[in-house]
């Protein structure tokens, strides 16, 4: 099997299990320095919004803790 057969077979098995090769692909146009921009907002959305949830329901659960 060539290169170009066994790349498309991996895309293929990725595409099946859900992986959005489309939004990877944009990603990967990005700048390092954007995707880092982007990724540092995402850890102060998810710090304010733990805030939110520790000031509406006293400490946050961990998801493994809620299941008990």
């Amino acid at each position: 099997m060539n290169e170009r057969l066994k790349r498309e077979r991996i895309f293929d098995e990725a595409r099946k299990a859900g992986v959005d090769l489309d939004l990877l692909d944009t990603n990967l146009r990005l700048s390092v320095s954007e995707r880092v921009r982007r990724h540092n907002e995402a850890l102060r959305l998810a710090a304010k919004l733990e805030r939110a949830m520790k000031a509406r329901h006293g400490r946050p659960k961990h998801p493994l803790e809620a299941s008990q």
